[in-house]
């Protein structure tokens, strides 16, 4: 349910490694997330995306489309979305009780920016001298979620 900068890049690499569709590993995201901010994980699944569901590859969908509570380096907070599988969601410390992760939730579905226009917002001034991120020629704000 809580997550440091390095289990959410953990999550977003995992994500990316068995190509899951949300999430994937960038060295945008570790670069850019507050290193000591505390972090939130939320399942928060489209009706279709619930394990189980038979529309899945194989007949089955197995993982969990999660919503993401993030603290950037500047101090905002954004959301974001991944694919997380319910084993490694269930291996996350939690310690909160069910009211506060349903706020987490709400917080985290009203939240007007998410890592895509945060990542837009800060393209003019990303790099070295500001955030300590030297993108490729290739690389700037994730992709939208």
């Amino acid at each position: 349910m809580y997550s440091s900068s390095e289990a959410v890049c953990a999550l977003h690499e995992e994500a990316g490694r068995l190509r899951l569709g949300l999430g994937g590993g960038s060295p945008w995201l570790p670069a850019h997330l507050d290193p000591d901010g505390v972090h939130y994980v939320v399942p928060d699944p489209a009706s279709y995306y619930w394990p189980g569901n038979p529309d899945g590859r194989d007949g089955v969908i197995r993982w969990w489309q999660c919503r993401l509570l993030l603290r950037m380096y500047d101090g905002e907070q954004v959301s974001s979305m991944v694919a997380v599988l319910p084993e490694t969601f269930t291996a996350l410390p939690s310690t909160l009780p069910r009211r506060r992760q349903l706020r987490l939730l709400h917080d985290a579905r009203t939240i007007k920016r998410d890592t895509y226009l945060w990542g837009r917002d800060h393209e003019a001034e990303c790099g070295s001298q500001s955030c300590g991120f030297t993108a490729e020629p290739a690389a700037g704000p994730p992709p939208a979620d």
